[in-house]
């Protein structure tokens, strides 16, 4: 995006590219998720989640897949999968034909003001976007990222421009290729498997987003350069 508008002219410190972010009070680790985990059947179960829309490049259906090689290792694990669009039908496909209709649970569209809750009933959570299909530059800054650090959750993502720019792997979350169902699996069943790393991720990952991916920290942000601008426009 700022190389575009950079492209039309635009002086470059008069650009400033914001990314999306979350309410740390709103999201946050301590959120109470049994009475969503018992509604789906999953108290006791390590639950991996996905929330948000069912879009292509959302990659909906890489996670069936992926879920698919997970539970023949982990047959335990659930995944719950929250939200709803035009690739919801196929995703669910994809788990019929793998006959795993049992251990995956989709919700459908709940209301926003309880979708902290949703996550607080999940330990990892998934951001499995896909390039754009028409080979054009990858760009966006999905709002769950940001709201999945603010829970204090393990997050596994796609190793994608603007969300690599936001997670560290192995620090704030693991990243992975696009696309790549195989290793999605593997990074998923790594984190079923380590507790201790899965505390370790969603600890930085809180941490981070309280400090640098907050509403309120973009808006003082933003106040800061304006001011700067201003000054060296009257200097």
């Amino acid at each position: 995006m700022r190389e575009d508008v950079l492209a039309r002219g635009v002086e470059p410190e008069r650009v400033v590219v914001l990314p999306n972010a979350a309410d740390p009070g709103r999201y946050r680790p301590d959120l109470d998720g049994r009475a969503v985990r018992a509604r789906y059947g999953l108290t006791g179960r390590t639950v991996v989640g996905f929330i948000g829309t069912f879009g292509v490049w959302h990659g909906a259906r890489v996670l069936a897949r992926a879920a698919a090689r997970v539970l023949r290792l982990r047959p335990e694990a659930r995944f719950l999968f929250v939200g709803d669009g035009v690739e919801r039908r196929a995703t669910e496909e994809e788990l019929r034909r793998a006959r795993l209709a049992d251990r995956v649970l989709f919700s459908g569209l709940v209301p926003q003001e309880d979708g902290p809750a949703h996550l607080a009933a999940m330990d990892i959570l998934v951001a499995p976007h896909v390039p754009n299909q028409d080979g054009s530059r990858f760009f966006g800054s999905p709002t769950k990222l940001f709201e999945y650090m603010a829970m204090g959750r393990a997050i596994v993502a796609s190793r994608l421009e603007q969300i690599a720019d936001v997670l560290e792997d192995g620090r704030t979350g693991l990243l992975v290729p696009p696309n790549d169902e195989e290793a999605l699996a593997t990074a998923i069943v790594r984190l079923i498997d380590d507790g201790d790393l899965r505390r370790r991720l969603g600890a930085a990952a809180r941490h981070r987003a309280a400090e640098r991916h907050t509403w309120d920290a973009h808006a003082l942000g933003l106040v800061d350069r304006l001011r700067s601008m201003e000054l060296v426009r009257w200097s």
